[in-house]
């Protein structure tokens, strides 16, 4: 479970597209802009971000897949032994997480330098609260109903189980999200070899503050 919290981390991480728009935006055009990076990249709402980058949904859609793909590799999933059905719920699961994504984009301020600053305001999920100690726990109950050792799983069934135990905590928990407090991060789209597009680094920071995992 330690492991899977840092590669956790990771994998929301490397969900953030990269993403380009033509020269000669206006604030307004720079609030839209980043609107249709984060919906593209978390609700797979790819319609505005075709306009703004003059892509198509096909180009869109492969980059999403990319991020999924590697999202699942990143996460060790794909070789971490489990039945194909419920690798392919975990990388469903990862999917909707993603859209359950709540951010507000609000103003954008551009500097003298034709770059601008757009604030964005993000509620952390809460959904990885706890989770650790839960099925820890779902696990020990399961392990205390076995008297006989020979009924013991292997290990390899044990893994299966706990990542199942953990689906399936999670999908609940989905059911019904939870979020935290409200905060804000500024987003800049910067200017470079005639296109704009949105800090790396502040895209990492926004889906830090959007997915934490600090008490997974």
């Amino acid at each position: 479970m330690k492991r899977k919290k840092k590669l956790l981390v990771l994998l929301l991480a490397a969900a953030m597209l990269a993403m380009s728009a033509c020269k000669g935006l206006t604030p307004d055009d720079a609030k839209t802009y980043v609107q249709s990076v984060l919906d593209a990249s978390y609700k797979a709402d790819f319609a505005e971000y075709t306009k703004q980058t003059d892509s198509t949904e096909e180009e869109a859609r492969a980059l999403y897949d990319e991020n999924m793909d590697n999202i699942m590799e990143m996460g060790g999933f794909n070789d971490a032994g489990l039945s194909e059905e419920l690798t392919a719920n975990y990388r469903q699961l990862f999917q909707d997480m993603l859209a359950k994504a709540k951010y507000e984009v609000g103003e954008a301020a551009e500097d003298e330098d034709g770059n601008f600053t757009v604030q964005v305001s993000a509620e952390p999920f809460a959904g990885f609260d706890g989770l650790e100690d839960e099925v820890m726990a779902a696990v020990e109950a399961e392990f205390a109903n076995i008297t006989d050792i020979s009924q013991f799983p292997s290990d390899e069934e044990i893994n299966e189980m706990v990542f199942q135990m953990m689906y399936d905590i999670l999908v609940e928990r989905m059911e019904n999200p939870a979020y935290g407090e409200a905060q804000t991060v500024e987003l800049h789209v910067e200017l470079a070899d005639n296109v704009y597009s949105v800090n790396e680094d502040d895209l990492t920071a926004l889906d830090g503050i959007l997915f934490p995992s600090d008490n997974f």
